[in-house]
């Protein structure tokens, strides 16, 4: 075995390590390492260890290899929160399309931080044919959920987005009424109604 390899290897173990710092450590030297890191932390996704299995999507997140979607997508459906949550972002970051609909799944989580951060992905993705089921977050009884649900209307841009945001520019938090009013003023719609 060649010597990066054996440096992955170390690195995949030192995301179980005791002290946080070396966790977070390891993980952004495996992000560093790119295409060689993909397998071995996509393999780390399946870990017992729901500290290694974050990690792993964090710098799966980071790396940006499409390998990665398929496992990520599967990631979404683990038992730990943080685990689905981290799984999000990096599916966010890697804008991949193919992930729509089981981020979409995820807004229906029972954590709102997952939650909040599956339409965070779906914003970065800003797919034009899930505007009416993140339509349907304005609901959330989470705000921060329906800021993130404006802004990824906002990020879509169409006009059934735009129908959306204005029934959001009523909304009860003022953030969120706020991100909906710009965008209707930049994108055309009227005032709350």
């Amino acid at each position: 075995m060649d010597t990066s390899q054996n440096r992955i290897e170390d690195l995949i173990r030192d995301l179980s390590h005791q002290n946080e710092d070396v966790r977070w450590a390891a993980s952004s030297a495996l992000a560093r390492t790119g295409i060689a890191a993909v397998e071995p932390l996509m393999a780390a996704l399946d870990d017992k260890d729901s500290v290694v299995r974050l990690r792993a999507a964090w710098a799966l997140g980071r790396i940006g290899d499409e390998r990665a979607v398929g496992k990520l997508i599967r990631t979404l459906r683990d038992g730990d929160w943080s685990v689905r949550m981290r799984a999000a972002d990096a599916l966010g970051m890697l804008r991949a399309h193919q992930a729509t609909d089981a981020l979409l799944l995820l807004l229906r989580d029972e954590n709102a931080d997952v939650r909040r951060h599956a339409i965070a992905a779906l914003t970065k993705i800003a797919d034009p044919g899930s505007a009416d089921r993140i339509g349907d977050t304005l609901k959330d009884a989470d705000w921060r959920v329906r800021m993130g649900a404006a802004l990824a209307l906002a990020a879509i841009g169409n006009e059934k987005s735009l129908a959306y945001l204005k029934a959001a520019s009523c909304d009860e938090n003022e953030y969120v009424r706020k991100i909906a009013q710009a965008v209707l003023k930049s994108g055309g719609g009227g005032a709350c109604t």
